[in-house]
Protein backbone atom coordinates (compact mmCIF):
# COMPACT_ATOMS: atom_id res chain seq x y z
CA UNK A 1 0.00 0.00 0.00
CA UNK A 2 1.05 3.56 -1.03
CA UNK A 3 2.40 5.86 1.74
CA UNK A 4 0.11 8.31 2.33
CA UNK A 5 1.30 10.82 5.34
CA UNK A 6 2.71 14.16 4.51
CA UNK A 7 6.25 12.17 4.48
CA UNK A 8 5.54 10.18 1.93
CA UNK A 9 8.11 11.34 -0.91
CA UNK A 10 10.75 11.05 1.50
CA UNK A 11 9.29 7.15 1.80
CA UNK A 12 9.44 6.22 -1.60
CA UNK A 13 12.52 8.42 -1.87
CA UNK A 14 14.25 5.57 0.52
CA UNK A 15 12.69 2.52 -0.73
CA UNK A 16 14.35 3.72 -4.22
CA UNK A 17 17.28 4.05 -2.43
CA UNK A 18 17.21 0.52 -0.59
CA UNK A 19 15.86 -1.14 -3.96
CA UNK A 20 18.07 0.45 -6.86
CA UNK A 21 15.19 1.03 -9.20
CA UNK A 22 12.19 2.83 -9.64
CA UNK A 23 10.52 -0.34 -10.72
CA UNK A 24 10.96 -2.51 -7.50
CA UNK A 25 10.41 0.25 -5.27
CA UNK A 26 7.16 1.05 -7.24
CA UNK A 27 6.22 -3.44 -6.58
CA UNK A 28 6.75 -2.88 -3.21
CA UNK A 29 4.91 -0.04 -2.40
CA UNK A 30 2.11 -0.96 -4.87
CA UNK A 31 2.33 1.89 -6.98
CA UNK A 32 2.94 2.21 -10.72
CA UNK A 33 6.76 2.84 -11.52
CA UNK A 34 6.09 6.62 -12.60
CA UNK A 35 4.45 7.58 -10.21
CA UNK A 36 7.23 6.14 -7.73
CA UNK A 37 9.69 8.54 -10.23
CA UNK A 38 7.22 11.47 -10.08
CA UNK A 39 7.13 11.56 -6.45
CA UNK A 40 11.20 11.51 -6.23
CA UNK A 41 11.43 14.44 -8.56
CA UNK A 42 8.99 16.49 -6.92
CA UNK A 43 11.06 15.88 -4.09
CA UNK A 44 14.29 16.74 -5.35
CA UNK A 45 12.18 20.10 -6.83
CA UNK A 46 11.22 20.86 -3.39
CA UNK A 47 14.72 20.33 -2.06
CA UNK A 48 16.48 22.13 -4.71
CA UNK A 49 19.08 19.15 -5.33
CA UNK A 50 19.63 16.22 -7.38
CA UNK A 51 19.26 13.28 -5.14
CA UNK A 52 19.77 10.19 -7.23
CA UNK A 53 21.41 9.19 -10.62
CA UNK A 54 19.37 7.70 -13.17
CA UNK A 55 20.48 4.90 -16.05
CA UNK A 56 18.10 2.72 -18.16
CA UNK A 57 18.92 0.05 -15.94
CA UNK A 58 19.58 1.59 -12.20
CA UNK A 59 19.51 3.98 -10.00
CA UNK A 60 22.28 5.39 -7.62
CA UNK A 61 22.29 8.20 -4.91
CA UNK A 62 24.43 11.25 -5.45
CA UNK A 63 26.55 12.46 -2.72
CA UNK A 64 23.70 14.32 -1.41
CA UNK A 65 21.35 12.22 -2.00
CA UNK A 66 23.24 9.80 0.61
CA UNK A 67 23.74 11.87 3.01
CA UNK A 68 20.03 12.88 3.06
CA UNK A 69 19.20 9.11 2.82
CA UNK A 70 20.95 8.43 5.77
CA UNK A 71 19.53 11.40 7.65
CA UNK A 72 16.07 10.88 6.93
CA UNK A 73 16.41 7.07 7.00
CA UNK A 74 17.14 7.55 11.13
CA UNK A 75 14.78 10.45 11.14
CA UNK A 76 11.70 7.84 10.03
CA UNK A 77 13.13 5.20 12.42
CA UNK A 78 12.84 7.70 15.09
CA UNK A 79 8.68 8.67 14.17
CA UNK A 80 7.67 4.60 14.07
CA UNK A 81 9.50 4.15 17.16
CA UNK A 82 7.64 6.98 18.68
CA UNK A 83 4.51 5.56 16.64
CA UNK A 84 5.15 2.26 18.42
CA UNK A 85 5.47 3.35 21.39
CA UNK A 86 2.31 5.03 22.03
CA UNK A 87 0.55 2.29 20.46
CA UNK A 88 2.15 -0.18 23.35
CA UNK A 89 -0.03 1.71 25.30
CA UNK A 90 -3.24 0.48 23.86
CA UNK A 91 -4.19 -3.35 24.11
CA UNK A 92 -4.54 -3.94 20.03
CA UNK A 93 -1.25 -4.08 18.27
CA UNK A 94 -1.56 -2.93 14.70
CA UNK A 95 1.32 -1.92 11.86
CA UNK A 96 2.80 -4.89 10.28
CA UNK A 97 5.36 -7.44 11.18
CA UNK A 98 8.58 -7.89 9.21
CA UNK A 99 10.15 -11.49 10.60
CA UNK A 100 12.40 -13.62 8.21
CA UNK A 101 12.83 -16.96 9.23
CA UNK A 102 14.86 -20.28 8.68
CA UNK A 103 12.49 -22.08 5.44
CA UNK A 104 11.77 -25.26 7.54
CA UNK A 105 11.63 -24.14 10.92
CA UNK A 106 9.56 -21.01 10.06
CA UNK A 107 7.36 -22.61 8.30
CA UNK A 108 7.18 -26.10 10.53
CA UNK A 109 7.54 -24.40 13.71
CA UNK A 110 7.77 -20.82 14.06
CA UNK A 111 4.41 -20.08 11.56
CA UNK A 112 1.65 -22.09 13.66
CA UNK A 113 2.92 -19.37 16.89
CA UNK A 114 2.70 -16.32 14.33
CA UNK A 115 -0.93 -17.33 13.19
CA UNK A 116 -1.70 -17.60 16.96
CA UNK A 117 -0.55 -14.10 17.53
CA UNK A 118 -2.48 -12.76 14.40
CA UNK A 119 -5.92 -14.45 15.89
CA UNK A 120 -5.06 -12.72 19.03
CA UNK A 121 -4.55 -9.11 17.37
CA UNK A 122 -6.65 -8.87 14.46
CA UNK A 123 -4.98 -5.55 13.24
CA UNK A 124 -1.84 -6.83 12.98
CA UNK A 125 -0.81 -7.83 9.62
CA UNK A 126 2.33 -10.16 8.84
CA UNK A 127 4.91 -9.66 6.36
CA UNK A 128 7.18 -13.21 6.39
CA UNK A 129 10.33 -14.17 4.70
CA UNK A 130 11.07 -17.80 4.77
CA UNK A 131 15.20 -18.37 3.77
CA UNK A 132 18.26 -20.11 4.54
CA UNK A 133 19.75 -17.37 3.08
CA UNK A 134 21.76 -15.27 6.23
CA UNK A 135 20.17 -11.48 5.88
CA UNK A 136 21.38 -8.42 7.66
CA UNK A 137 18.18 -7.28 9.38
CA UNK A 138 19.19 -3.71 9.74
CA UNK A 139 19.64 -3.51 5.44
CA UNK A 140 16.45 -5.89 5.16
CA UNK A 141 14.84 -3.33 7.15
CA UNK A 142 12.82 -6.64 8.61
CA UNK A 143 11.70 -6.75 12.88
CA UNK A 144 12.81 -9.47 13.53
CA UNK A 145 14.77 -13.12 12.54
CA UNK A 146 15.15 -16.36 14.16
CA UNK A 147 18.56 -17.78 13.49
CA UNK A 148 20.40 -20.65 14.02
CA UNK A 149 23.70 -20.79 14.94
CA UNK A 150 26.73 -18.48 16.53
CA UNK A 151 25.32 -14.75 17.16
CA UNK A 152 26.65 -11.96 14.84
CA UNK A 153 29.46 -9.98 17.06
CA UNK A 154 27.04 -6.55 16.28
CA UNK A 155 26.26 -3.94 18.56
CA UNK A 156 23.64 -2.85 16.70
CA UNK A 157 21.52 -5.77 17.09
CA UNK A 158 19.83 -7.89 20.42
CA UNK A 159 19.02 -10.83 20.95
CA UNK A 160 17.43 -13.34 22.96
CA UNK A 161 17.92 -17.07 22.77
CA UNK A 162 15.48 -19.42 22.76
CA UNK A 163 16.78 -22.29 23.04
CA UNK A 164 19.57 -24.99 21.36
CA UNK A 165 18.91 -28.15 18.90
CA UNK A 166 20.33 -31.25 18.65
CA UNK A 167 21.83 -32.14 15.55
CA UNK A 168 20.95 -35.37 13.90
CA UNK A 169 22.06 -37.23 10.79
CA UNK A 170 19.40 -39.14 9.07
CA UNK A 171 18.86 -41.28 5.67
CA UNK A 172 16.06 -43.22 4.04
CA UNK A 173 15.47 -46.92 4.80
CA UNK A 174 15.95 -47.37 0.89
CA UNK A 175 19.73 -45.50 0.53
CA UNK A 176 21.11 -47.70 4.03
CA UNK A 177 19.77 -50.99 2.79
CA UNK A 178 21.50 -50.41 -0.61
CA UNK A 179 24.75 -48.44 1.11
CA UNK A 180 24.94 -49.41 4.11
CA UNK A 181 24.95 -47.97 8.08
CA UNK A 182 27.90 -45.73 8.36
CA UNK A 183 29.06 -46.16 12.21
CA UNK A 184 31.81 -44.12 12.26
CA UNK A 185 32.99 -40.44 11.25
CA UNK A 186 35.96 -41.73 8.98
CA UNK A 187 33.26 -44.20 7.41
CA UNK A 188 31.08 -40.90 6.02
CA UNK A 189 33.41 -39.96 3.15
CA UNK A 190 32.11 -43.54 1.70
CA UNK A 191 28.64 -42.01 1.60
CA UNK A 192 26.50 -39.76 -0.40
CA UNK A 193 25.45 -36.80 1.40
CA UNK A 194 22.84 -33.58 1.06
CA UNK A 195 24.41 -30.37 2.74
CA UNK A 196 22.93 -27.30 3.46
CA UNK A 197 24.49 -24.34 3.06
CA UNK A 198 25.24 -21.53 0.74
CA UNK A 199 25.60 -22.29 -3.31
CA UNK A 200 29.10 -23.13 -3.37
CA UNK A 201 29.86 -23.74 0.40
CA UNK A 202 28.36 -26.20 2.14
CA UNK A 203 27.26 -26.47 6.09
CA UNK A 204 29.52 -28.02 8.11
CA UNK A 205 28.41 -30.94 10.47
CA UNK A 206 29.21 -31.48 14.00
CA UNK A 207 29.64 -34.34 15.53
CA UNK A 208 31.49 -35.99 18.74
CA UNK A 209 34.42 -38.16 17.85
CA UNK A 210 35.28 -41.24 19.69
CA UNK A 211 36.88 -39.39 22.57
CA UNK A 212 33.32 -37.45 22.88
CA UNK A 213 35.20 -34.16 22.04
CA UNK A 214 32.62 -32.39 19.61
CA UNK A 215 34.21 -31.86 15.69
CA UNK A 216 33.50 -30.10 12.50
CA UNK A 217 33.70 -31.74 9.20
CA UNK A 218 33.03 -31.06 5.81
CA UNK A 219 31.14 -33.69 4.00
CA UNK A 220 31.97 -33.80 0.36
CA UNK A 221 28.67 -32.77 -0.23
CA UNK A 222 26.87 -35.06 -3.17
CA UNK A 223 24.33 -32.35 -3.51
CA UNK A 224 24.14 -29.21 -1.97
CA UNK A 225 20.99 -27.64 -1.57
CA UNK A 226 20.35 -23.80 -0.07
CA UNK A 227 16.85 -24.69 1.55
CA UNK A 228 16.31 -26.77 4.14
CA UNK A 229 12.57 -28.12 2.74
CA UNK A 230 15.00 -29.52 -0.10
CA UNK A 231 17.86 -31.03 1.96
CA UNK A 232 14.81 -33.17 3.74
CA UNK A 233 13.03 -33.44 0.70
CA UNK A 234 16.52 -35.45 -1.14
CA UNK A 235 16.96 -37.33 2.14
CA UNK A 236 13.31 -39.01 2.18
CA UNK A 237 13.69 -39.73 -1.48
CA UNK A 238 17.08 -42.00 -0.50
CA UNK A 239 19.15 -39.33 -2.09
CA UNK A 240 21.60 -39.87 0.92
CA UNK A 241 22.03 -38.52 4.50
CA UNK A 242 21.81 -35.33 5.88
CA UNK A 243 22.18 -33.53 9.25
CA UNK A 244 19.33 -31.05 9.91
CA UNK A 245 18.05 -29.74 13.30
CA UNK A 246 16.06 -32.65 15.33
CA UNK A 247 12.43 -30.84 15.35
CA UNK A 248 12.78 -30.59 11.57
CA UNK A 249 13.67 -34.33 10.79
CA UNK A 250 10.79 -35.42 14.11
CA UNK A 251 7.86 -36.26 11.57
CA UNK A 252 9.76 -37.53 8.98
CA UNK A 253 11.33 -40.11 11.28
CA UNK A 254 8.14 -40.84 13.07
CA UNK A 255 6.31 -41.83 9.76
CA UNK A 256 9.41 -44.18 8.70
CA UNK A 257 10.38 -42.12 5.98
CA UNK A 258 14.14 -41.39 8.03
CA UNK A 259 15.48 -43.36 10.22
CA UNK A 260 18.68 -41.72 12.66
CA UNK A 261 22.30 -42.61 11.81
CA UNK A 262 25.34 -42.59 14.08
CA UNK A 263 22.85 -41.90 16.91
CA UNK A 264 25.95 -41.94 19.68
CA UNK A 265 27.83 -39.47 17.57
CA UNK A 266 25.14 -36.82 17.44
CA UNK A 267 25.41 -35.30 21.05
CA UNK A 268 26.21 -31.91 19.25
CA UNK A 269 23.59 -29.18 19.52
CA UNK A 270 22.78 -25.64 17.37
CA UNK A 271 21.22 -22.67 19.49
CA UNK A 272 18.89 -20.87 17.88
CA UNK A 273 18.02 -16.71 18.81
CA UNK A 274 15.22 -14.21 18.16
CA UNK A 275 17.69 -11.21 16.68
CA UNK A 276 16.27 -7.38 16.18
CA UNK A 277 17.45 -4.29 15.31
CA UNK A 278 18.99 -2.86 18.12
CA UNK A 279 16.35 0.38 19.51
CA UNK A 280 15.80 2.61 22.13
CA UNK A 281 12.58 0.95 22.93
CA UNK A 282 11.78 -2.50 21.67
CA UNK A 283 8.69 -2.49 19.50
CA UNK A 284 5.75 -3.73 21.15
CA UNK A 285 4.89 -6.39 18.22
CA UNK A 286 8.68 -7.81 18.41
CA UNK A 287 8.28 -8.12 22.06
CA UNK A 288 4.77 -9.90 21.58
CA UNK A 289 6.44 -12.32 19.20
CA UNK A 290 10.11 -13.03 21.09
CA UNK A 291 7.65 -13.58 24.24
CA UNK A 292 5.62 -16.07 22.76
CA UNK A 293 8.36 -17.91 20.92
CA UNK A 294 10.23 -17.79 24.36
CA UNK A 295 7.26 -18.98 26.12
CA UNK A 296 6.76 -22.03 23.24
CA UNK A 297 10.38 -22.85 23.61
CA UNK A 298 10.37 -23.48 27.76
CA UNK A 299 7.27 -25.40 26.76
CA UNK A 300 9.40 -27.60 24.59
CA UNK A 301 7.12 -27.17 21.74
CA UNK A 302 10.04 -24.98 19.35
Amino acid sequence: MAPSNSLAGIEIFIRAVKTGSFARAAAELGMTRSAVAKSVAQLEARLGVRLLHRTTRSLAPTPEGSAFFRQTEAALEQIREAEDVARSRATTLRGVLRIDMPATFGRQVALPVLLDILKAHPELRLAASFSDQVIDPVEAGVDLCIRFGPLPDRADLAARKLGEQRLVICAAPAYLAAAGEPRTIGELARHATIAGGRAGAPGRWRLADEGGRIVEIAPAATHLCTDGDAVIAMAVAGFGLCQMPESLLLPHIRAGALVRVMDEACRASTPYHALWPMVRQMLPRVRVVVDALVRRAQEGAL
